[in-house]
């Protein structure tokens, strides 16, 4: 404590400035996020994501998921969770600065830089990074954007200025009673940690149930004919998935057609609909993953619905656009296809939010990625649309490569030579169905393997075979398939990007001889 001509103060380390500006921009970002999670608006951090990663190379994008797998995405919220706290932290710190050697009160301080905020959001932010994340309405969309984050940032204003304002702050405060202001100080910091926590708590557990993870249906052998709800994969170009209101919710079919017209979700119920098992695979699933699922879905023909908008001459593709600003696109032809439904029913229930819920796109032959969810508008355009993928380089026809896997074994298993083992997996190449999968032990000879009933046209195919080791060491166990229209499986290894991952699932076993 120091004393000049009778007058006390008590000079304050950086360090609390920055503490400070860490605690309040942790409640400006719950503030964000309750925004998010309750009123769908976007926070900052999705805007940034959401204008980076169609730029990123498409080998980026793969070094990423390769290294990080379904942890890619909440690994960038939290990074730059971490840049936000650094940026509090330097505000409160500033803040502290500027008071200690200024006349000006921490109000006025605060509010001007919370006015500073608002508009660098407004003029700068939004303009680059808020393009096609706002909804269908930009304008009520950016007005609502804006909104948040004025309360939001007020909020980092209001929190600093507090804690200013019983704090020391300034060369120029005379501190009368010291020992009461430090009381009041340490209540303040456990008021307000206790209240963050009470707050936080419910928005950080909703968030954490509503974050999109990269998921993948991981089976000890064999999986099931259809993948359960809770285990089918998932995976979206989103931070934090959409909940929609299904009350509120309406389907838009317009574009180049005669008649448009909108659909609540019990309007769509109460049209004739289809049951159908229908696999999924994203484009992103390399030789041998998990990215693929299958699954008993309800719908509706989408050939019925432009029937009734009266698709006109000059139609090339059929557009869609989803709740979180996704866009993609699928050719006429394969819209009016048989088979091309828009589901909102998977394995007997409705289906979940994470996948796609009121209403999702399926559509034989094609990569899961153009199998759009959270469908809002569908549109009739002369035009070959390219979509939020295909701009990044995706291939925009995007058909299934021939595919097949070995389940089990499981990869370093320990065999006996002389007992037989029985091998199995499953195949897949989308409508053109599979008509026959072989193994091999020695990479030269190819063995035909059993095919399992057919569950579906458009669904995965099982396969096994009794296999009986006669020599020992390691084994590697390849497998190959044939699709219905007779093409071989390509044995050539490609990556996932730009169109699906190519060449043979092989395994590596260790053979025991069997001692006497």
């Amino acid at each position: 404590m120091q004393e000049i001509e009778g007058v006390r103060y008590l000079p304050r380390s950086s360090s609390a400035g920055l503490r400070n500006g860490v605690a309040s921009a942790v409640g400006m970002l719950l503030t964000m996020v309750a925004g998010r999670l309750w009123l769908g608006v976007p926070t900052p951090i999705e805007l940034a994501a959401e204008w980076l990663v169609p730029r990123l190379p498409i080998e980026f994008f793969e070094a990423g998921l390769g290294i990080f797998g379904g942890y890619a995405k909440p690994l960038l919220y939290v990074v730059a969770l971490i840049i936000t706290f650094a940026l509090g932290g330097l505000l409160g710190a500033g803040f502290e600065w500027l008071l200690q050697r200024t006349q000006v009160r921490p109000a006025l301080l605060a509010a001007a830089v919370v006015a500073f905020l608002i508009l660098f959001v407004g003029i700068v932010y939004l303009p680059v990074f808020g393009q096609g994340l706002l909804g269908t309405d930009s304008t009520s969309g950016g007005a609502r954007t804006m909104g948040m984050y004025a309360v939001s940032f007020s909020v980092f204003g209001t929190l600093v200025t507090t804690h200013l304002l019983l704090s020391d702050a300034g060369s120029n405060h005379t501190v009368r009673n010291p020992s009461r202001r430090r009381f009041l100080r340490r209540g303040l910091v456990v008021g307000r940690g206790a209240l963050l926590l009470a707050v936080g708590a419910p928005i950080v557990g909703r968030l954490l149930d509503t974050v999109s993870i990269t998921s993948v249906s991981i089976t000890e052998g064999m999986p099931a004919a259809f993948t359960p709800v809770g285990t089918f994969y998932n995976v979206s170009k989103n931070l934090v998935d959409p909940r929609v209101d299904a009350a509120s919710w309406t389907l838009r079919v317009g574009g180049l057609v005669d008649e448009p017209f909108e659909l609540t979700l019990d309007e769509i119920r109460a049209l004739p609909s289809e049951a159908k098992p229908h696999t999924l695979q994203c484009i992103s699933n390399p030789v041998g993953g998990n990215l693929i699922g299958n699954g008993e879905w309800v719908g509706i023909p989408l050939a019925a619905l432009l029937a009734r908008a009266k698709v006109r001459q000059g139609v090339i593709d059929i557009k869609t656009t989803s709740e979180d600003g996704y866009t993609d696109s699928i050719p006429l032809a394969k819209a009016l296809e048989p088979g091309t439904l828009l589901a909102y029913e998977m394995n007997g229930e409705p289906l979940t939010y994470k996948h796609g819920a009121p209403l999702r796109l399926l559509v034989p032959d094609i990569y899961g990625m153009k199998n759009a969810k959270w469908i809002t508008r569908i549109e009739a355009v002369a035009e070959d649309f390219k979509g939020y993928w295909q701009r990044q380089g995706w291939d925009d026809r995007a058909t299934y490569q021939i595919m097949s896997q070995i389940r089990v074994p499981s990869a370093d298993s320990a065999l006996r030579v002389g007992t037989a083992v029985m091998i199995g997996g499953l195949a897949f190449a989308g409508h053109r169905g599979i008509e026959a999968v072989e193994y091999t032990d020695d990479g030269k000879t190819w063995r035909q393997a059993e095919l399992l009933p057919q569950i579906g046209d458009d669904c995965w195919r099982f396969w096994q075979v009794s296999w009986t080791p006669s020599n020992g060491g390691t084994v590697r166990l390849s497998v190959r398939a044939t699709d219905g229209t007779g093409a071989l499986q390509t044995k050539v290894q490609a990556p996932p990007s730009p169109s699906g991952a190519t060449g043979y699932h092989e395994i590596e076993v260790d053979v025991q001889e069997v001692k006497a």
